[in-house]
């Protein structure tokens, strides 16, 4: 059964660094994955992530990702794949009363890639990937998101 393209359903934990500024945070994951297409190596879809932030004066940020992942390789128990995309996010600031709030936003272009280790019909992975996108300046962002998915 060739595995790397099953529909899924997942979510994790993300850490994301250089939002803005010195600005990194952690966040929270949810995705789904589906073959949208009649190929074994191609499979498109969305996740979503917000960024949990603490504190006086932080800003919050959430980010909606389109993205394809293509096969690399396959084993026994590991799946590789490649990973491009594009990304939707925006940034809030509220600097209180005084201040007022800020608000960024833009699109950006994902480079990345998957490692996933299987169990029966769970699979944990680790995604890697930089976002290249200009809101205030251009930057490039990594980003390191940890989680399961449940394939259907």
């Amino acid at each position: 059964m060739f595995r790397s393209d099953d529909n899924y359903i997942g979510g994790g934990i993300s850490y994301r660094h250089g939002i803005l500024e010195d600005f990194s945070a952690p966040g929270i994951n949810l995705e789904t994955y589906y073959r949208f297409f009649d190929s074994d190596i191609f499979r498109t879809g969305i996740d979503l992530t917000y960024y949990v932030v603490d504190g006086d004066f932080s800003p919050s940020a959430f980010e909606a990702n389109l993205n394809t992942h293509f096969l690399l390789e396959e084993n026994a128990q590991w799946i590789y794949h490649g990973l491009v995309g594009v990304q939707f996010m925006w940034v809030d600031y509220d600097w209180g009363e005084v201040f007022g709030s800020e608000r960024y936003y833009g699109f950006g272009a994902n480079l990345g890639g998957i490692v996933e280790y299987y169990i029966g019909d769970i699979r944990i992975f680790a995604e890697p990937k930089v976002t290249f996108y200009d809101f205030d300046t251009f930057r490039i962002t990594p980003q390191l998101t940890l989680g399961v998915r449940y394939v259907f």
